[in-house]
């Protein structure tokens, strides 16, 4: 289930000049707006709710949920009233997996690496200014946050989206942070663009990204770019750990050597992607 907090970063990161354009459809907007506010709440929800969540009038979410309904993509409990997403809906996400040939070719080598290190190890993507989970191998450990296939998290703040931005092109690699919300997400979060250059220019340097606690407490993460044969980043390979088990140190000493192996793996294959 999509966090509240991460709903919000979503819908901060798609207002962008194109949603004044002609071609915007504000109805198709409302309907995802509808969809999103049930997929944020991970229960049945009621009219009333859903149009607080939403931020929509009540008369307009009681259309697009009959809508939704009839076209099967919602349930309504017959007693209740409340809806809630149909598995209709799991048909989108299964086409997204199974038709993205970045995650087709990186899935062995990170299940490898998952086995090796027996930690958490993730494929991220950039989209707009966050970064999506497209494949997760847990750790064999108890872990400190539990996110799954599909979360985002702001790529500013994070190993992964750090680790490909770095390999942007300096002026769009700026345009995405300054487009960001920059919200603070513990005390050690860094915010500030002379900040988040330095460590751009860091992971550049060393060829991956870390990550202390800036996204969560107790969370330690480190991130190599994956890249296509024009030198463009598709997206990063992540290890992440609970900082009660590991130091920033040991991390560095022990797991980066077998990520930058992993990375360079894949990047060979997609040389040809």
């Amino acid at each position: 289930m999509a966090t509240a907090r991460n709903a919000a970063a979503a819908a901060g990161s798609r207002q962008a000049p194109e949603h004044e354009s002609p071609l915007f459809l504000g109805s198709v907007a409302k309907c995802f707006q509808v969809l999103e506010a049930l997929n944020t709440v991970g229960r049945p929800v009621g009219l009333t709710e859903i149009a607080s969540l939403s931020g929509l009038d009540r008369s307009g979410v009681q259309r697009i949920t009959h809508t939704l309904r009839v076209l099967g993509y919602l349930r309504q409990d017959p007693g209740t009233k409340a809806f809630r997403l149909s598995g209709r809906m799991l048909e989108f996400g299964h086409t997204v997996l199974a038709t993205n040939r970045l995650r087709e070719r990186a899935q062995p080598h990170l299940e490898a690496l998952n086995r090796r290190t027996g930690e958490t190890v993730n494929l991220m993507e950039l989209e707009g200014e966050e970064i999506v989970y497209v494949s997760r191998f847990p750790s064999i450990h108890a872990v400190s946050v539990d996110l799954h296939v599909g979360s985002r998290l702001p790529a500013f703040c994070t190993a992964a989206g750090r680790a490909i931005l770095s390999r942007l092109d300096a002026a769009e690699a700026l345009t995405h942070l300054k487009a960001a919300r920059r919200t603070r997400m513990t005390p050690h979060t860094v915010t500030d663009l002379n900040g988040l250059r330095e460590r751009l220019e860091q992971a550049r340097e060393l060829g991956y990204a870390l990550n202390d606690q800036e996204a969560f407490l107790g969370d330690v993460s480190v991130a190599a770019p994956l890249m296509d044969h024009r030198g463009h980043p598709l997206g990063a390979v992540n290890i992440a750990v609970p900082s009660p088990r590991w130091k920033v140190e040991d991390v560095v000493a022990r797991l980066v050597p077998a990520l930058l192996r992993t990375a360079a793996t894949i990047n060979d294959e997609l040389k040809y992607f």
